[in-house]
């Protein structure tokens, strides 16, 4: 009878080592394929934040030297604006470039993923912000007839560049969110559960 528990001992211990190896594979895949679709992620922000500024930059440099008034003001607030942008961009690509997904542990890799929502979130925050400010800038121009048209250039170019963030932010926000929080439960799940195993020897 010992050795018949022996035996199932033996072979159940075989059985789990697969399985846990098979496991650890498929953990390890999922969660390359996790942090690479965030790292990706991150460029794509980084590339569209950094060509939207560059885009505006060009256009506001050459037409706030070919208009007057407060439109010339709105440019030259977009340009200044997307200088901060680009500024932003790069250092978000820098960081992105700093980033290897073979080197991700499940701990880095959920922190990291949960910074990114938090980070978009904070953002959209601040552009609602903006754009209030960029109102109150224009309302102010009524009170300030001498600087009118600089209050209401400058508040309405914050408003623009404040709208087109918040949807940026907050469409992104969305894209991590429904992508990744199901990756991030699985991965959870499989790492906190998916080697638990009880073999009751008599």
């Amino acid at each position: 009878m010992n050795s018949l528990r022996h035996l199932l001992f033996a072979a159940s211990s075989v059985l789990l080592g697969s399985t846990a190896t098979a496991q650890r594979s498929t953990l390890s895949t999922e969660l390359k394929t996790f942090s690479e679709q965030r790292i990706k992620h991150q460029k794509t922000l980084g590339l569209t934040l950094g060509s939207f500024a560059l885009a505006n930059i060009a256009v506001g440099a050459v037409a706030a030297g070919q208009t007057s008034g407060e439109t010339k003001y709105f440019h030259k607030m977009n340009v200044y604006w997307n200088l901060v942008n680009l500024g932003i961009a790069g250092a978000g690509l820098l960081g992105s470039r700093k980033r290897n997904a073979n080197s991700e542990t499940l701990a880095d890799a959920v922190r990291q993923h949960e910074n990114m929502k938090q980070i978009l979130l904070i953002n959209a925050g601040l552009d609602v912000a903006y754009v209030v400010g960029g109102a109150y800038l224009r309302e102010r121009a009524e009170s300030h007839p001498d600087k009118a048209d600089q209050l209401r250039g400058y508040g309405k170019s914050i408003m623009a560049q404040g709208g087109f963030l918040l949807a940026f932010d907050l469409v992104n926000y969305f894209i991590f969110k429904n992508r990744g929080d199901k990756q991030e439960r699985l991965l959870l799940s499989a790492g906190q559960n998916g080697l638990g195993i009880v073999l009751p020897i008599r």
